[in-house]
């Protein structure tokens, strides 16, 4: 296959066992994407659990940037160790929440990144059916979806809060390289040259809660609702390779309406966190994420073709495709610690370790979401109603091996992909 897993995934500037956020914000980042309750961060309640919004103790408004490098390689039988792109992508996001009068509700709202990645390579296009290349080219894909999100948290008593979001969810697809169909009955095995753009919306919801055992121990669970984005656009293409290698002498150039029918899975969360003393936090984090109902396949359909040659071969203007994903439910397991190192000055810390979720039947270096560790660390500074927080993170460079690929034409066969990244979150808080 190629790439239009990439416009799902594009994960090689992802984050990795975080490709899709369960737990946004710095103050989890740095502790190993665990999220632990905070007066002051409406992001984490709204991204991780919306009971959070409870113990908010003032209008707190939130605003973040996530800063990625990327890094890997992509080796194959015509390629050893062919770079990716390493230039930075940045990522902005904020939120507001605050506690409604003197009543047990409290409120909150934001524009959250869920998943924002982008995958940028430049390999030769290993030969195909009849021999078809496309030679050395830039391959390029991204995706972004951003969920504008409101919630709401209700305090039922002194150690019982709930809560629930719901949220609007934009995502933008990009794709630029070589296309390989999977299932069209008359083009399957056959590649183009393909660039194709599609943005849509859809939503989902969350519902959360956090129970208090004692003073210095709580507990917290949430779910997040699968979401189904049917996004439309447009796809243009040279299919002059592949006619060329099948001896056929025609107009090679084509364009399309374009759409693609993306599902990004539920999630359930539990976490743990005890203030162990006045300076140390601890914080325990597990998840689950439902892939394996979501990530199965992904449908592209292409509509009122322009190039006769192709609309005679398949008896239509219409060509319908669907790329095998198959990947597996993903866990997560988290721990953080915090230490106060002032009045208004503390330190963070975390580990995170989670399983590869794709199979690399399916594995190509757009797909490649195979980073499984994550080291982070962060500080915070809190003069008055300021706060300032950075959080660092670390995933080491992930391999996966490729012997006899899931994909048609096999031109993935014996590959390896190399993928890892780095990122800087900033943020400031302000409580009015």
């Amino acid at each position: 296959m190629w790439v239009s897993c990439a416009l799902l995934l594009a994960a090689a500037g992802a984050r990795g066992q975080d490709f899709y956020s369960n737990a946004a914000g710095v103050r989890a980042t740095s502790l190993g994407g665990t999220y632990v309750v905070s007066s002051t961060d409406a992001i984490g309640a709204l991204s991780a659990n919306p009971a959070g919004l409870t113990f908010l103790r003032g209008e707190s408004l939130n605003l973040e940037a996530d800063i990625f490098i990327p890094r890997g390689s992509f080796s194959n039988s015509v390629n050893d160790g062919a770079p990716l792109n390493t230039s930075t992508a940045v990522v902005p996001y904020g939120a507001f929440g605050m506690p409604i009068d003197h009543s047990r509700f409290s409120f909150g709202f934001g524009l959250l990144p869920e998943l924002a990645s982008r995958g940028d390579w430049k390999y030769v296009d290993a030969p195909g059916a009849a021999g078809a290349t496309y030679g050395l080219k830039q391959q390029k894909s991204a995706i972004v979806n951003a969920r504008a999100v409101v919630g709401v948290g209700y305090t039922v008593n002194s150690r019982l809060s709930i809560g629930a979001t719901f949220g609007a969810n934009y995502n933008q697809n990009t794709l630029d390289a070589p296309y390989i169909f999977q299932t069209q009955p008359v083009l399957a095995g056959l590649k183009t040259l393909l660039a194709m753009h599609t943005d849509g919306y859809g939503w989902n919801g969350s519902v959360g809660v956090i129970a208090r055992a004692t003073k210095s121990v709580q507990f917290g669970a949430a779910w997040k609702s699968r979401t189904v984005i049917d996004s439309t656009g447009h796809a243009s293409g040279d299919v002059s390779a592949q006619f060329a290698a099948l001896g056929v002498n025609a107009p090679s150039t084509f364009t399309y309406n374009a759409a693609v029918h993306n599902v990004l899975p539920q999630s359930v969360l539990g976490d743990l966190s005890w203030q162990t003393s006045k300076r140390w936090l601890l914080a325990f984090q597990a998840d689950w994420t439902n892939w394996h109902d979501a990530f199965v396949n992904l449908p592209v359909t292409l509509t009122n073709g322009t190039n006769a040659t192709i609309n005679s071969l398949v008896g239509s203007t219409t060509l319908q495709d669907s790329v095998p994903l198959h990947w597996k439910d993903q866990y997560g397991f988290h721990v953080g610690a915090e230490r106060g190192l002032t009045e208004n000055t503390v330190l963070r810390f975390g580990y995170a370790h989670a399983n590869d979720p794709v199979p690399n039947s399916t594995l190509t270096p757009l797909t490649a979401a195979i980073m499984q560790n994550q080291v982070t660390a962060g500080f915070a500074y809190n003069p008055g109603r300021s706060k300032w927080e950075v959080a660092y993170s670390f995933h080491p460079t992930a391999t996966e091996h490729v012997g006899t690929s899931g994909l048609l034409s096999g031109e993935y066969d014996d590959s390896t992909v190399k993928v890892g990244t780095q990122s800087v979150q900033i943020g400031y808080s302000f409580r009015f």
